[in-house]
């Protein structure tokens, strides 16, 4: 059973619930033109003080996860559950059990029951973090630095490896960095491409981002595979599918075949910012769909394979090593290209399991 909160942890509870209220009550004012915003003070880097809370706290963004989300961010979560006194199992998937830890670590909090985790729920969930720290809630903060790119051990200590880690995602998302991890240091960190934010992508709603990538110019989606069979599992039909809220579809003469899968939301994330981020135009042969190796990436939904670059096919001058260089950056674990055995003409991008 979880333990009452100590009477230091409900005020600073009172105390944080108190600094969202007023936060939302100057954003509204300011939506309706009775307050401004100080041009100069938005300019200074942002700190995790609480008086840079109360400054400037509308820069602040969460992820929305719920059922069906997956990867670091849900593995934070779950840390951060674990963390607050509900058990589950940390596995980087919302299932059923997720859903329900979160609806009663809502509940407990007093905030809307839904099981989805918007801003008020990360509002509660995410402590103030800093050297000589220990427990879940430092295993979530390194979890996802370690998503991010920064070598740490998720071991649960606070050292100074750690900190070293959160100073250089600090830096990159233009924070102070103390290696504090505070309420916008975690948004930083829950933020897919932490360093390089695009407060238009949806990070952790897997639907909204393939709606986004049927709607950016300069990713062209394959709508045949070699041969032109199975229109129901390129690579356009998979996004598709994923935008109406339905897993990817695999190919019936794959080794995993007629499969649904659900695409990773880093894998998406990645595909919208060699776009966004990176400027190339893309051209995607290949997600779930084709005829891979059986322990493939692309049957867990974690890559996408690119057969044209800025109007190049690989292997015919397009930069190739421009991209296979932004993958590693944006996350991806494998990629591959030519030079490497059977990617001559293609490259893949493939994220970590």
């Amino acid at each position: 059973m979880p333990t009452r909160p100590t009477p230091t942890a409900r005020h600073a509870r009172t105390a944080r619930r108190g600094r969202m209220a007023a936060v939302a009550a100057v954003a509204a004012l300011a939506c309706a033109g009775l307050v401004t915003v100080n041009a100069a003070t938005a300019s200074t880097p942002a700190t995790d003080t609480s008086t840079a809370r109360a400054a400037a706290p509308a820069a602040t963004s969460w992820p929305t996860l719920q059922a069906g989300a997956r990867g670091a961010e849900v593995t934070a979560l779950q840390h951060l559950l674990v963390a607050g006194g509900r058990s589950v199992a940390v596995d980087g998937e919302f299932g059923p059990a997720t859903a329900q830890a979160v609806k009663a670590f809502q509940k407990g909090e007093g905030l809307a029951v839904d099981g989805i985790v918007g801003p008020a729920t990360w509002g509660e969930l995410v402590p103030t973090l800093r050297q000589g720290a220990r427990g879940p809630a430092v295993k979530a903060a390194q979890a996802l630095l370690k998503s991010r790119g920064q070598s740490v051990a998720v071991d649960g200590q606070f050292g100074p490896g750690t900190a070293a880690a959160v100073k250089a995602v600090q830096k990159a998302s233009g924070l102070t960095a103390d290696g504090v991890v505070g309420p916008r240091s975690w948004s930083a960190l829950l933020s897919p491409g932490s360093g390089t934010p695009d407060p238009g992508t949806p990070s952790g709603n897997r639907a909204a981002l393939a709606e986004k990538i049927l709607g950016t110019g300069g990713i062209t989606l394959a709508t045949v595979h070699p041969g032109g069979t199975h229109a129901g599992s390129t690579a356009r039909q998979n996004i598709v599918d994923t935008a109406a809220g339905k897993g990817a579809l695999t190919s019936p003469w794959s080794d995993r075949p007629n499969q649904r899968v659900a695409l990773d939301t880093r894998m998406l994330d990645g595909l919208l910012k060699l776009r966004s981020q990176y400027g190339h135009r893309v051209s995607v042969s290949e997600i779930v769909g084709g005829d891979h190796s059986s322990n493939s990436r692309h049957y867990a939904g974690l890559s996408f394979d690119v057969n044209y670059i800025d109007g190049r096919h690989v292997g015919e001058g397009a930069p190739h090593r421009d991209l296979m260089a932004a993958c590693r950056k944006l996350g991806a674990t494998e990629v591959l290209g030519p030079g490497d055995a059977g990617h001559s003409r293609h490259v893949h991008c493939g994220w970590p399991r």
